[in-house]
């Protein structure tokens, strides 16, 4: 198989090592130091890249990040018959409003944290001087930047006042739930979904296959309560969905809230979701793309390792380092020898009562 990865980030990175494990696999990427070819050709240049993709007859191309997911790369892939792993552009850019998809979550009445959103930013920091702390304060856009969490007013103010003031044209305040976090991601093809794995997550610094937290009601009710509703909703209102569709939830002790939807795996996920399951990656994105996935996969398997990721910063760089092992104990070894802190897997575990 002959593929193309179009993105810089860690996902990127991630599929690169895995493909490049498969000698019949011959794997191209735009990002570099990975174990796939590098090709210099930014993300951006739609024409060069369609121009490689078909003189080395791409038997598929995955787009890996925001970046290339908002641009018009599969539509214009598409127009030359080459096949793309990746949601339509204007689904995507539907999903980049955190502000479109929480008015989705609300109107197809499925949890979510209460949420507000303005226009004006001194509406906005009144709002936030009546409301409840912690507040949860969001510029619109989901791919420009992170969520911040405010303990008080003034913080909420000057994190309104700085989104303002980035350009950002909407805000959106948000409840602090108190739970415990965790991901489903799914792999959809046409109008099938099928449940590739949870991650179970803390703080977006650490992340660990399985949700072990949950019972089995609980996972039961994510699937019929929340992912299929959703998945059903949004394929009669957009059309097909093709590609990859995460489900970020907060469970407290009652109940489960969703609290956002990702079009592809976020950095401390990529290697953790990619390679969760005992299915070859090359036969789900071509049932995918084919609109066969349930019927050629009534359930995707899963592998036996555990798998553990964390996230830092050091001297302002983003690092994602990640582990595999057939026992926990031994991945979370491997993940200190390559620069976890200890301490806080230690605190991580007993908040998840691992």
């Amino acid at each position: 198989m002959r593929i193309l990865l179009i993105g810089k980030t860690y996902a990127a990175a991630a599929f690169a090592q895995y493909f490049t494990q498969n000698p019949d696999n011959i794997v191209f990427s735009t990002l570099e130091n990975t174990d796939a070819e590098f090709i210099d050709i930014l993300p951006d240049n739609i024409r060069e890249l369609k121009d490689f993709a078909l003189a080395n007859e791409m038997s598929v191309t995955l787009l890996c990040d925001s970046e290339s997911l908002l641009s018009p790369i599969k539509e214009e892939f598409e127009k030359d018959g080459l096949k793309v792993f990746a949601p339509d552009n204007k689904i995507i850019k539907q999903f980049d409003s955190r502000i479109w998809t929480k008015k989705f979550i609300y109107k197809n009445k499925i949890p979510t944290a209460r949420f507000q959103f303005f226009e004006k930013q001194q509406a906005a920091a009144d709002s936030a001087r009546k409301g409840k702390f912690p507040l949860v304060v969001k510029p619109d856009c989901a791919t420009a930047s992170r969520a911040l969490i405010c303990e008080t007013f003034g913080c909420a103010k000057h994190a309104i006042e700085a989104f303002f003031d980035s350009g950002f044209k909407k805000v959106l305040t948000e409840e602090y739930i108190w739970g415990k976090e965790f991901s489903i991601y799914t792999i959809c093809g046409g109008y099938d979904i099928s449940i590739l794995c949870g991650i179970s997550k803390y703080q977006n610094s650490f992340a660990m296959l399985g949700t072990d937290f949950l019972s089995e009601k609980d996972k039961q009710n994510a699937l019929d309560k929340i992912i299929l509703p959703f998945f059903d909703s949004l394929t009669r209102e957009i059309g097909q969905y093709c590609g990859i569709l995460g489900y970020n939830f907060i469970k407290t002790k009652d109940k489960i809230y969703l609290v956002g939807v990702e079009p592809f795996f976020k950095d401390i996920d990529a290697q953790i979701a990619v390679n969760c399951t005992a299915e070859r990656w090359e036969n789900l994105i071509e049932s995918a793309i084919s609109a066969s996935l349930t019927e050629n996969f009534v359930q995707i398997q899963q592998n036996n390792s555990h798998i553990l990721a964390c996230e830092f910063y050091e001297n302002g760089k983003k690092i994602n380092i990640s582990s595999s092992a057939k026992t926990f104990n031994a991945a979370r070894r491997m993940l200190i020898d390559d620069g976890a802190d200890a301490k806080e897997i230690e605190e991580v575990l007993r908040f998840w009562k691992y």
